[in-house]
């Protein structure tokens, strides 16, 4: 799970559902199968980094002289809206095609004839205000634009506050976050999806944040009226609750249709503090380290409760607000398939099918203890996942004509062969070599035919 992402849910308060609790056992056995030492945050592609004062000031002078040389040209610079190219070196899935993304919103400078006459510069926008920018207390939220793909939906979002934000933490690959407490409807669904959404960008100013909000199809696609017909019916009878080993014979799946609407309601908007407020008798880095487990559990019984809740005071910015949108989302991605490999070894551990689109891959696997699978790109380099889904990787900046897919051990995994797959070790072999001597499965797939 990425940094970010792990951040944001340690804490969140959840409405009881089914859903949830499915999540929940997920993380659960993650959380049992997992190392003791947390795993560095790792980028899937290389960022690039902006250094210096000088070029941004270059850069800054060179656009004001454009503008003034060009004012047909400068009007079609936008102020609000583009965030998908704006943040494409900071988001975890890369650049998202262009051509595809459908425009919401995007306000633009109105500078031709305006200042040709001595006016003011304006601003105009080329969206629907009404349906894509709301605003409530001290916060515009607005909708910039959209992308959807087989696999998800991608949504560009700006944040505007009349009064400066709280100086807000910066994750260790440069990226900011915003988390949404959101109500969602969806045309195939008859009930709405709580959920936090959180949207991955930056601050651009003490007063903006631009980001970009990634919605999973796994995520609102689960039926679970049999499970919930089924509980209600163990309850008035009087007999035991469906336990974990028969439960996923109850949930079943939506269709996701090629185009469907979504009615958006963002009910809350909440901020990581850069610094958190102490606590009283707060200890340090050191002291929660030299703990034992006694010394651990009785050290946070003393916390206040709020500490437990989120968003709270003590790590979080946040406000309250109604902010509805309605949207009719089409899948646009001229690269979405699925290919189709049904390859297992002896054992019934394989692959049934990996999902493609122009930024993100999914791995399909058919596996049946504790296993993990790892993907490689034509040149070696392992691909990365995009969210906190490990299966779903992020694909910018890695050539998939041909890729390697290994499942291994949980453990062999974890403790012997991961370290082969970190930058600059100290090897004599390299991860793919490893992985092919000591996978539990291994095949390729050829994604250019």
């Amino acid at each position: 799970m990425q940094e970010k992402e792990l951040r944001r849910m340690l804490s969140v308060n959840l409405e009881p559902s089914s859903i949830i609790d499915a999540r929940m056992e997920e993380a659960y056995q993650m959380i049992r199968k997992a190392e003791r030492k947390p795993e560095s945050a790792k980028n899937p592609f290389v960022r690039r980094l902006l250094v210096g004062m000088g070029s941004v000031a270059a850069v800054f002078v060179l656009m004001a002289a454009f503008c003034v040389t060009n004012p047909v040209l400068a009007k079609e610079i936008p102020i609000v809206g583009g965030i998908f190219n704006k943040m494409s070196e900071l988001f975890s899935f890369g650049q998202i095609p262009e051509k595809e993304t459908v425009i919401l919103f995007q306000e633009e400078n109105k500078t031709a004839n305006q200042t040709s006459k001595g006016g003011d510069a304006m601003e105009q926008s080329t969206g629907n205000t009404a349906a894509y920018q709301k605003t409530s207390g001290n916060l515009t939220v607005t909708l910039t634009e959209q992308y959807a793909t087989n696999q998800a939906v991608f949504i560009g979002i700006n944040i505007k506050n009349t009064q400066e934000f709280a100086k807000m933490a910066v994750f260790t690959d440069g990226t900011q976050t915003m988390s949404l407490e959101t109500r969602e409807q969806y045309s195939f669904r008859d009930d709405a999806i709580p959920a936090w959404r959180y949207a991955e960008g930056k601050f651009t100013d003490a007063h903006t944040f631009e980001g970009i909000i990634r919605i999973d199809y796994s995520e609102i696609n689960v039926d679970d009226r049999k499970y919930q017909e089924a509980v209600k019916n163990a309850d008035e009878e009087g007999r035991p609750i469906i336990d974990d080993s028969t439960y996923s014979q109850y949930m079943e799946e939506y269709e996701i249709p090629e185009t469907f609407t979504m009615k958006l309601d963002i009910t809350n908007v909440v901020g990581d503090l850069d610094e958190p407020l102490p606590l009283e008798e707060e200890k340090s880095q050191e002291e929660l380290e030299r703990m034992n487990d006694e010394e651990w559990q009785a050290y946070m019984k003393t916390l206040p409760q709020e500490w437990y809740d989120y968003p709270n005071r003590y790590q979080n910015w946040w406000q309250e607000g109604d902010w509805s949108y309605e949207l009719t989302i089409t899948k646009q991605d001229s690269a979405s398939r699925v290919i189709e490999v049904n390859k297992t070894n002896s054992a019934g551990i394989g692959i049934k099918s990996i999902e493609l689109s122009a930024v993100e891959m999914t791995l399909n696997t058919i596996e049946g203890g504790d296993t993990i699978a790892v993907a490689l790109d034509a040149d070696g380099n392992k691909i990365e996942n995009g969210s906190s889904n490990v299966y779903e990787l992020a694909i910018a900046g890695h050539d998939i004509s041909k890729v390697y897919i290994y499942i291994c051990d949980w453990d062999e995994y974890m403790d012997e062969i991961k370290g082969y797959g970190v930058s600059g070790n100290q090897h004599d072999k390299s991860f793919k070599e490893v992985l092919e001597e000591r996978a539990l499965f291994k095949t390729v797939v050829e994604t250019s035919t």
